[in-house]
């Protein structure tokens, strides 16, 4: 006699795809462009000269003339720049490139200046490119396993008698 039996069901584990993020530091090196209307590209403004951006700086890098977008190229710089495999992204109109103190490099609203400053930083800057330290937030997809379980509660039997053996009957 085998009193309260209860039958459960099987277990299987399971691949659960889910997104993550991680953060990822590296040195870069980043090239600008002012692309007009017609698409004719411009130089774009320094604001400083030096080609080496300090890791506390926090600003603009670089400016466009009024009525032009900002569209820069960036690639992870290995002791010289190449821009093969570079990242390009555009910016909206009367946007700055900016750098904030946590590293992050991103469009923004220009800075009110005075007419002509993009000209002015031309003229004592040029057109040239930067290097420095960003943090870059990466999303990928992760995988995680779980246990799926089925289980019947409705299996409950309160008792259950076996006889016979072999070729036996069973009730």
């Amino acid at each position: 006699m085998i009193g309260g039996l209860n039958v459960e069901g099987g277990r299987e584990m399971k691949r659960v795809a889910y997104e993550a993020s991680r953060s990822k530091t590296v040195r870069i090196v980043i090239q600008t462009f002012c692309v007009d209307d017609k698409l004719v590209p411009h130089p774009a403004s320094q604001v400083f000269p030096e080609r080496e951006v300090e890791d506390s700086y926090e600003g603009e890098l670089y400016r466009c003339l009024a009525g032009t977008k900002l569209q820069y190229t960036w690639s992870e710089y290995v002791s010289q720049a190449n821009f093969d495999g570079g990242k390009t992204i555009t910016c909206e109109k009367n946007d700055a490139l900016w750098r904030s103190r946590d590293g992050k490099v991103e469009c923004r609203r220009q800075k009110a200046e005075r007419d002509c400053n993009e000209r002015s930083l031309l003229r004592r800057f040029g057109a040239g490119v930067k290097v420095m330290t960003m943090t870059i937030v990466e999303t990928y997809t992760a995988y995680r396993e779980e246990m799926s379980e089925s289980s019947s509660s409705s299996s409950s039997v309160s008792g259950m008698y076996l006889n016979g053996g072999v070729g036996g009957i069973a009730f």
